[in-house]
């Protein structure tokens, strides 16, 4: 999947489908439910709100204020009225900051 195309977070609208992307885990979320796994906020200065990333797979997990480039579906969430960036099995993370 390295010819995703790369869409800053803030140009997400849910229609992009597979894409690259890069960005900060502003907060996490406990979901109370087996999928999605876990909840976040990512942000970057091309957000001012924020996009939400759900993850759905056992292999993925994201930490608190760690920043990350992502492999993902940039996708809607209805229910929410949301755009969100979710990551599924075929998705990658690979973390490129960290507070020491």
């Amino acid at each position: 999947m390295s010819g995703l195309p790369f869409v800053e977070l803030g140009d997400l609208d849910g229609t992009h489908g597979w894409v690259k992307t890069k960005g900060f885990v502003n907060w996490t979320e406990d979901v109370d439910s087996h999928q999605p796994r876990q909840r976040v906020k990512l942000g970057d200065d091309t957000t001012r709100e924020g996009v939400v990333c759900t993850v759905w797979t056992d292999d993925i997990e994201l930490e608190e204020g760690v920043g990350y480039y992502f492999g993902g579906i940039d996708d809607t969430y209805e229910k929410r009225e949301e755009i969100q960036l979710k990551l599924i099995d075929q998705s990658w993370v690979n973390e490129f900051w960290r507070r020491d």
